[in-house]
């Protein structure tokens, strides 16, 4: 287990909220501790389409596969607890990017991959391009969840496991020797 302090980015998309880029975990289960400022998470799962508002104090939990988008209201702050610790970064998350970007293994990594740089002004550009990416691919996907419910979730399901399938004997040795 992993915990993390996370400032959610305060960066607006497309629709006008600010937030972070969403994702799922294909083998992790991740949860939330707010710590400071408002906000809300939303999620896309086997239970549909959810929001739940976030606030100091408030705690929650859910299951790898749930994708999930953070939303930055006003300066949140939260404590990230993360199972797997090391899989995350190994390729456990995988970012709602559009149908065309998921199916193609060079144009995800290219995606999903930040410049090797310490400049914290490309970074951050670099950053917000893949949050933006991942938000045009989560939209509409969101909105299908919305109209047809969880079974919305299972072409990004079979791509997600495409794109984490040949990491598997990596993950196990991690899950043997431990973060």
């Amino acid at each position: 287990t992993s915990v993390t302090r996370l400032r959610v980015y305060d960066w607006p998309t497309v629709d006008g909220v600010h937030g972070g880029s969403p994702h799922l975990h294909t083998a992790s289960t991740e949860g939330y501790v707010v710590v400071g400022g408002e906000g809300k998470l939303e999620t896309l799962s086997g239970a549909g389409y959810r929001e739940y508002r976030l606030a100091p104090g408030v705690v929650l939990w859910f299951t790898p596969g749930t994708v999930h988008r953070l939303v930055n209201d006003h300066d949140l702050d939260i404590l990230v607890v993360m199972s797997n610790a090391g899989l995350p970064e190994a390729g456990d998350a995988v970012f709602t990017f559009p149908p065309e970007v998921l199916a193609d293994p060079d144009a995800y990594a290219h995606a999903a991959t930040l410049p090797p740089t310490t400049d914290r002004e490309k970074l951050a550009d670099a950053a917000r391009e893949r949050r933006d990416l991942a938000i045009e691919g989560y939209l509409p996907l969101r909105e299908r969840v919305r109209s047809h419910g969880p079974i919305a979730l299972e072409e990004l399901y079979r791509a997600a496991a495409a794109r984490v399938r040949d990491r598997v004997p990596e993950w196990r040795a991690r899950w043997r020797d431990g973060p």
